[in-house]
């Protein structure tokens, strides 16, 4: 039986957000096998990111918050109704919105080591066709860096290899900036209460898992033995692709399919199933072998002096060390 529909600001909600690239796709599939969770009709709504952000979504809130509640159809009543999207973290309407409107909700950070986070956003905007093939690893940085510096003469920026009306919009070229994380942070800090906010780190997830999962149990609020015997699969794992044309083709058909079923569960829900199965299969065929990243030495050591200082802040404003040799 379907709960009675109330007001959307009576129910408890978990949003997992963070960085992009930081295992919240995973921690999403994880936290939706939960029975005391249940996760939105599609994983990013991107509900309350702002209408010029850059990212396409079905929904966008428009005034009427109540329109939040079409995407939780399915849940009933006592359960934790979840969301994730990753980019509410850059976002100060997402924040202002979620403060204002979701008074009992929990959130959830993953942050990852920027460097490591820019490399794998460098072989996922290949992977999706985004970046053009022969663009390096250290002209990607050199190009967000000019954007960063508006002081620098543009003229500094590698042309042709980024499209120039693409560099300031689109999400792929904002990596450098976006990995700043105490500077989002802050702002949540300042408007949600530090025990509705939990921050965790996308290496300790790789390493301990059932921890991570138990401590964030403890921290919504529900029974963290679920996960005793559960296994951890990695999902949306960032692949090399043989095809990224083809790939692009069906990530957009992917994307399409979701928003016209999302709430249609008799439809969606076999469709789901039925892309577990094909895609480990569609995967195999369309991957080869990652190639190895390297980034020369000045462009690390300049990256690493960018981000220093942030990575100190963030340690003040969490209270506890990200597990990041690099910056100490």
């Amino acid at each position: 039986m379907k709960s009675i529909t109330k007001s959307v600001k009576d129910y408890q909600y978990l949003i997992v957000g963070g960085t992009t690239k930081a295992a919240t796709t995973s921690l999403y599939s994880y936290l939706s096998d939960h029975p005391s969770i249940c996760a939105a009709s599609y994983k990013e709504t991107r509900f309350f990111l702002d209408i010029e952000y850059p990212l396409p979504s079905k929904f966008r809130f428009n005034g009427d918050i109540e329109e939040y509640n079409s995407l939780f159809t399915q849940c009933k009543e006592g359960e934790i109704r979840m969301e994730s999207t990753p980019d509410y973290l850059y976002c100060s309407s997402a924040l202002d919105r979620i403060a204002t409107y979701l008074p009992k909700s929990k959130l959830v950070f993953s942050l990852r080591e920027p460097i490591s986070r820019i490399i794998s956003w460098y072989r996922f905007g290949k992977q999706i066709d985004r970046l053009p093939k022969s663009l390096s690893i250290d002209d990607y940085i050199e190009n967000m860096f000019a954007i960063d510096s508006p002081s620098q003469n543009s003229n500094n920026m590698n042309k042709g290899t980024v499209p120039i009306e693409d560099t300031i919009t689109q999400q792929y070229m904002q990596t450098l900036q976006q990995g700043c994380y105490s500077t989002y942070l802050k702002k949540y800090l300042e408007q949600i209460d530090r025990n509705r906010i939990h921050i965790l780190y996308y290496e300790q997830i790789a390493e301990e898992p059932l921890k991570e999962l138990m401590d964030i149990c403890n921290f919504v609020g529900i029974d963290p033995k679920f996960y005793t015997d559960y296994t951890f699969e990695v999902t949306n794992r960032t692949e090399t692709m043989r095809n990224s044309s083809f790939h692009k083709q069906y990530r957009n058909l992917r994307f399409k399919m979701r928003g016209w079923t999302h709430n249609k569960p008799i439809i969606h829900k076999p469709l789901k199933i039925v892309r577990k199965a094909i895609e480990p299969i569609y995967l195999k065929m369309n991957t080869r072998p990652q190639e190895n990243i390297n980034i020369s030495k000045k462009t690390k050591d300049r990256l690493i002096n960018y981000y220093r200082d942030d990575v100190h802040s963030l340690t003040e404003l969490t209270g506890k060390q990200p597990p990041w040799l690099l910056y100490t």
